[in-house]
């Protein structure tokens, strides 16, 4: 792949998340083009071919993953579709980049994993925190830790924010949303899930322990249940002697840990039609700037009626007018959980024909699993006990 000539990109779905993350970031990129995008929604691809002028636009995904001029496949649709299009990708000789979860199960992980590995195809899974700046603070800070390491981690939301056409991310936060977490936590331990044990609240609103190979635990939070106001994520964790924390990748603070930051903000993400002081903000005064934000967000999702009814245009239109023009951006992808870089690194990895550092198909089957297993726990009312050989 030459400097001239950038590397192609076919995006198979055209939703919020695709949008405002990888389609954005393929159109920024001097490497990147988007070539081909896929959305059964010709409202989507309307808009999409609107703003960022694909050279091609397709309802049928089949035909971005048969497109010669394709050179690299980002998928993101519902979960359940997810190892079709992996596969045919894979099939027709294209490295693809699949948002999480990569499958519904282990066994299809394992299917995706074993084919592409026959074919000799990189296929990255859109576990983006690895590559988010505050993750390169946690992960020095961990590598320090000479025994086992305890952590807690919270990951909540108002899931009441969600319209008619999300409610699937509501089926199974553990495997929707938690497999983030999964993956980080064995990434920053370097170490495997060998047992889980959950308890549900209520639904949605869950307690996970796992239990690492080398001693290391963790304990999950996950909810549907939180607020707006409050960041989404936060991780606290116990090393040798010291400690670190992290709240929503827009903060970290070490304590007694030599060799990082005793306090590092990062600058928030910015997004194409939307207010982006608060990249710059972020970078200044990290959680205080947040947290401004996220007030203001949550007060318009309340005060307009969105809370009440999500279905309810005439709520969501007067929520868009509360939060300005132009608006804030969706408020979990203000700060920068590193999609872009995960995206980019990917696709630049194979223009110069390296292996991409991103989670691949087994670290997807990994988060698979320890969802799968944390739904089992729930039921059994026991631990889980998983096998990494397996």
């Amino acid at each position: 792949m030459t400097e001239e000539k950038p590397i192609c990109v076919g995006v198979v779905g055209c939703g919020q998340f695709m949008s405002r993350q990888h389609i954005q970031t393929v159109a920024r990129s001097p490497l990147l083009k988007l070539q081909h995008v896929a959305d059964l929604d010709r409202r989507k691809l309307g808009a999409i071919a609107e703003r960022y002028h694909p050279i091609r636009s397709t309802t049928d995904w089949r035909n971005v993953v048969a497109d010669p001029e394709v050179d690299v496949v980002v998928v993101g649709v519902l979960p359940q579709l997810h190892p079709e299009i992996a596969r045919a990708a894979i099939q027709s000789g294209k490295p693809v980049y699949v948002e999480k979860p990569l499958a519904e199960t282990p066994a299809e992980c394992l299917a995706i994993q074993r084919m592409a590995s026959e074919r000799g195809l990189p296929v990255a899974v859109g576990f983006n925190r690895r590559f988010a700046p505050a993750t390169q603070w946690l992960r020095t800070a961990f590598r320090a830790a000479s025994g086992p390491v305890s952590i807690v981690y919270r990951i909540s939301d108002d899931d009441r924010i969600r319209p008619p056409d999300q409610k699937w991310k509501l089926e199974c936060r553990l495997l929707i949303e938690v497999v983030h977490v999964f993956d980080l936590l064995a990434y920053l331990l370097q170490a495997e899930p060998v047992s889980i044990e959950a308890r549900e609240t209520r639904f949605n609103d869950t307690m996970v322990l796992v239990e690492f190979d080398g001693g290391s635990r963790a304990v999950i939070h996950s909810s549907s249940w939180g607020s707006l106001a409050q960041p989404k994520e936060r991780l606290e964790a116990v090393l040798d002697r010291g400690s670190v924390e992290m709240v929503d990748f827009v903060e970290f603070r070490s304590y007694g840990v030599p060799g990082v930051p005793e306090l590092a903000r990062f600058a928030g993400r910015p997004y194409d039609g939307c207010d982006n002081r608060h990249v710059d903000d972020f970078a200044r005064r990290g959680l205080e700037a947040m947290l401004e934000m996220r007030q203001r967000y949550h007060a318009a999702m309340e005060q307009s009626g969105v809370l009440a009814d999500s279905s309810n245009e005439q709520a969501w239109a007067e929520a868009r007018r509360m939060l300005g023009d132009p608006p804030l951006p969706q408020i979990n992808y203000a700060s920068d959980k590193g999609w872009g870089q995960a995206l980019e690194h990917f696709c630049q990895a194979i223009a110069e024909g390296r292996t991409p550092e991103n989670a691949g198909a087994v670290d997807g089957n990994r988060a698979t699993a320890c969802a799968v297993a944390g739904r089992k726990s729930i039921q059994l009312g026991r631990p889980v006990e998983l096998n990494p050989a397996d």
